[in-house]
């Protein structure tokens, strides 16, 4: 079993691979070029994810490309303490118990706290919109996460767009195949968004306003006191937010965007039927996975599926092709939101490290999908349109999702077709 996930074929059409991944006779295997395990199967990614006593979240974000000399010193000065996402036990459960006391993990809880803002930053970009043709809705998918997740941490919007372009050059380090010198580039990047989050909480916590958002209320929580939590981990917690809660969003909006739009049906359905908003929210999170590929180290030899991985062994987990596995799924690389077992997908994660984000990724998706196509009910995707992902061996986000209006008159409604209901 081998993975080329900087490939042109892999960075347009991932799921091909992932059929041809699920076809093999040994889910699991060793990838000489890629220097890691590979594993997939439904069963055995859940496993890998939910088993924190053999699978480590050390390396978590560790380039998966080897970094250059120059590279890896500059990138030494990224020394945020490990929580949450890098974290393992006793640390993670620690630091995730006291996000799950701050941060709304239900549906009803994350509208009740949430819902309003990201209402009002839906609203603020459609009207922005409106004021010239829409032509690339990527832009929307990018900008309404980055905003949100300014709005829930407490960071001044004004610093979005310096953010965004650091996330994405930390993202592109971890999981791209840049050259030596655009790693150095990207290194710069990544210290640099780790010591903007340093240096606002220190200030914070310095001067006494904690400020608005989640910053304020770890900081609160925090009390002064560090066997409460430490500084540098109030910081480190905003940075594992900021960097990974709105490049995913981002990325599964795009995706549920460019599902919806394939069919007018879809569309429609979208703009009035909240029961079809959740199952096509659902199905684009199974069949279209924002993360499709996850980093686990062994703490130990383990056997999984008949197969040893020895101690200290980087592995990637397919989520994409575990989401596309036909013992699970009929026919998975079809999009039927009405498929069942759809919840059983792994889009957020499985066991202890389930993404705590999860509840606020679902409010944005079906907040965003309901105002667009209601206010836009006459949006189709460009003609010639053909899905271009960014270059990544594990974030799946659209390049463009180039649209236009459909010709007026045109039934939204596709009769006789395969409009959804």
């Amino acid at each position: 079993m081998r993975l080329d996930p900087f490939s042109g074929p892999y960075s347009r059409d991932p799921a091909t691979t992932w059929q041809r991944l699920n076809a093999t006779a040994t889910p699991i295997s060793y990838d000489d070029d890629l220097e890691m395990w590979l594993i997939a199967g439904h069963d055995n990614v859940r496993t890998v994810l939910s088993d924190t006593a053999r699978f480590s979240n050390a390396a978590t974000l560790l380039p998966i490309t080897a970094l250059t000399v120059d590279a890896g010193a500059i990138l030494a000065g990224l020394d945020a303490p490990p929580v949450a996402v890098t974290a393992d036990r006793p640390q993670h459960l620690r630091t995730r118990g006291i996000l799950r006391a701050l941060m709304p993990t239900t549906a009803v809880r994350a509208e009740q706290q949430w819902g309003p803002l990201v209402t009002a930053r839906t609203d603020e970009l459609l009207t922005d919109m409106k004021a010239s043709e829409p032509t690339d809705l990527m832009h929307f998918a990018v900008q309404l996460p980055l905003l949100v997740i300014h709005d829930v941490l407490g960071l001044p919007a004004a610093a979005s767009e310096m953010i965004r372009g650091w996330t994405d050059d930390f993202a592109d380090l971890v999981w791209g195949n840049p050259t030596p010198e655009v790693q150095i580039a990207y290194a710069y990047s990544s210290v640099a968004l780790w010591r903007y989050c340093a240096d606002i909480v220190s200030r914070r916590a310095e001067r006494g306003h904690y400020g608005a958002g989640l910053i304020g209320e770890l900081l609160r929580y925090r009390n002064n006191d560090d066997s409460n939590l430490t500084v540098a981990e109030v910081a480190a917690l905003a940075l594992n937010i900021v960097g990974a809660g709105w490049i995913t969003t981002a990325g599964a909006l795009g995706n549920a965007l460019a599902h919806a739009l394939a069919d007018p049906g879809r569309w429609a359905l979208l703009a009035g039927n909240e029961h079809y908003l959740n199952l096509h929210v659902e199905e684009t999170l199974r069949h279209s996975p924002a993360i499709d590929g996850w980093l686990r180290l062994t703490i130990t030899d383990v056997t999984l599926d008949g197969v040893t991985i020895p101690a200290g062994s980087r592995c990637l987990v397919l989520i994409g092709a575990a989401n596309h596995d036909p013992a699970v799924y009929t026919e998975p690389e079809v999009f039927d939101p009405h498929r069942g077992r759809a919840g059983q997908h792994l889009a957020f994660g499985a066991g202890p490290h389930y993404c705590i984000g999860a509840a606020l990724a679902r409010l944005e998706l079906t907040t965003a999908l309901r105002a667009l196509a209601g206010r836009l009910p006459d949006l189709a995707v460009a003609d010639g349109f053909r899905q271009q992902f960014k270059t990544s061996a594990a974030l799946r986000q659209l390049t463009s999702l180039p649209v236009q209006q459909r010709p007026a008159g045109r039934c939204p409604v596709g009769h006789g077709t395969s409009a959804e209901s």
